[in-house]
């Protein structure tokens, strides 16, 4: 018998967003800094899970927005150490942590 033909099809669509998010195309929602760390929260405009929104901690001290910004953990550059669910209570987790490698930070001298 035989599969019929013509039967098949596809979720592709041309122009669709990617499913990860591109380093150069994002827009900063917030930031919120801390004495050691801060917490980004950013919308990647190509991102498909959690409607693009993506909440990091960084350390160190937030130098201003940079034009390349990649939310994945990376051995150089720009990375962030820690990233949380887009939530309200991802974000108070992400605070929690700043707060706490600031508080860390002063404790070791």
């Amino acid at each position: 018998m035989g599969m019929p033909t013509g039967l098949c099809s596809t979720k592709y669509t041309p122009n669709a967003p990617a499913p990860n998010p591109n380093p150069e195309r994002w827009k900063l929602i917030s930031v919120k800094k801390f004495k050691r760390a801060y917490v980004l929260k950013v919308l990647y405009l190509d991102a498909t899970n959690f409607e693009g929104v993506k909440i990091m901690v960084y350390e160190g001290e937030y130098q201003g927005t940079p034009t390349h910004l990649d939310p994945h953990f990376a051995e150089v550059g720009l990375s962030p150490i820690a990233r949380f669910k887009p939530t309200q209570h991802g974000y108070q987790l992400a605070c929690l942590v700043a707060e706490g490698l600031s508080a860390l930070a002063v404790s070791r001298g």
